[in-house]
């Protein structure tokens, strides 16, 4: 980036590797750098909030001020077990059903390992994180994309049907919805894990977002016995740094996922999920952060939506819950070139739709402070109206 702000700055201003970059991992890898070496920039493209250091340090200095926790404990084959029976608490499930991970994706890799074998088939939602059809690849898995239907993003039952093969083994949804943000129902949930018990099929259901919904709803896998729940810290509690994952299933799911990985996640850390295990058995100052940044945020958000729509700059409403926004941009289906353009002239970085599969839409973050949002809701409101 040699641009030194929006008075100066030219169109092509942007490094081609940032909006032309092969994944949104290396999307957001990309723009880190632009935002340490430009804090002037306007970031809206984030998906969670800010990560709560406060509340985390008073768990570490409380936990390990003068001795080692009960909760430091061997986390080999089994995880940490009383982060898992904090969950199974959270859930209403038995500790059996739950399994610990390094994070939703490693939970993810977990269950395409032991539904999945070289050659099958996984569908996954489009649009929908990258990542999630990534992960199915590496797994050896021939991917296939199905619908989520703006604007509320629920699936037609009957195209999802007329989708499934004799070598569908797993399906990958997202609940709340990434990158929109839509929650579907439960019945909606049934319903697909129905269709995909006919195949002989998994649900695998990632609600890392899930949490953001009050009061928080039971787990997908609470609804069928072929439905496997995946979520992690990492979103809603802001708790990247744990690396804290699991799964929750029915019995037999769970075994069948022991029976393939027999020494679990290799990965796990013994002093992260100790603190992991603090965090779930004592959540709510986790919580009163998030609701805190979301319920002074939010409404932003939404007074802007609502002006841009109005303006007909935006199409589409900002979601009930969560912090994201993905609307349509009227007249812009090159959304990479939209994105490029707002950044090299009004210092503001969105995630362009193609990233999700979906050109034509920006990805907006709104889980951040409410000033810094309405800058940045400015100066897209700015660059969209040039």
């Amino acid at each position: 980036m040699q641009s030194k702000g929006a008075a100066s700055a030219q169109p092509g201003a942007a490094s081609p590797d940032l909006f032309d970059a092969p994944s949104y991992a290396d999307f957001v890898r990309a723009a880190m750098r632009i935002k340490a070496a430009r804090p002037e920039v306007a970031i809206l493209f984030e998906s969670t909030t800010p990560e709560p250091t406060g509340q985390l340090i008073e768990v570490v200095r409380t936990a390990f001020s003068d001795e080692l926790t009960s909760r430091y404990v061997s986390v080999f084959a089994d995880g940490n077990r009383y982060a898992i029976e904090a969950v199974a608490r959270r859930y209403g499930l038995a500790p059996e059903q739950i399994v610990a991970t390094t994070g939703a994706t490693g939970a993810i890799t977990l269950a395409l390992k032991a539904f999945v074998t070289p050659g099958d088939e996984v569908l996954v939602e489009r649009p929908g994180f990258d990542i999630l059809g990534k992960l199915a690849v590496d797994a050896g898995a021939r991917v296939a994309a199905f619908t989520r239907i703006a604007p509320d993003y629920r699936v037609d039952l009957d195209a999802f049907r007329a989708r499934l093969t004799p070598r569908t083994r797993a399906v990958l949804i997202t609940n709340l919805h990434n990158p929109s943000g839509a929650r579907l129902p439960p019945e909606d949930l049934a319903a697909l894990a129905a269709a995909i018990g006919r195949v002989g099929a998994v649900l695998i259901v990632d609600e890392v977002y899930a949490d953001f919904v009050t009061p928080t709803p039971a787990p997908a896998a609470t609804l069928a016995a072929n439905i496997l729940t995946v979520s992690s810290l990492t979103k809603v509690f802001g708790l990247f740094a744990l690396k804290f994952g699991w799964m929750a299933g029915d019995a037999a799911l769970i075994d069948r996922i022991r029976r393939s990985a027999p020494d679990g996640d290799m990965g796990v850390s013994k002093l992260s999920h100790a603190v992991a295990a603090h965090v779930l058995e004592a959540p709510e100052a986790f919580e009163a952060h998030w609701q805190d940044v979301l319920g002074r945020s939010r409404p932003v958000m939404e007074r802007e939506a609502a002006a841009l729509v109005g303006a007909g700059l935006l199409e589409g409403d900002a979601p009930s819950f969560g912090c994201m926004y993905f609307p349509r941009v009227p007249g812009w289906p090159d959304t990479r070139a939209l994105a490029r353009r707002l950044l090299a002239d009004f210092d503001v970085l969105v995630a362009p739709g193609e990233f999700f599969g979906a050109p034509g839409r920006i990805r907006l973050g709104f889980g951040i402070d409410p000033d810094a949002l309405a800058s940045g809701l400015t100066r897209l409101r700015a660059g969209l109206s040039r």
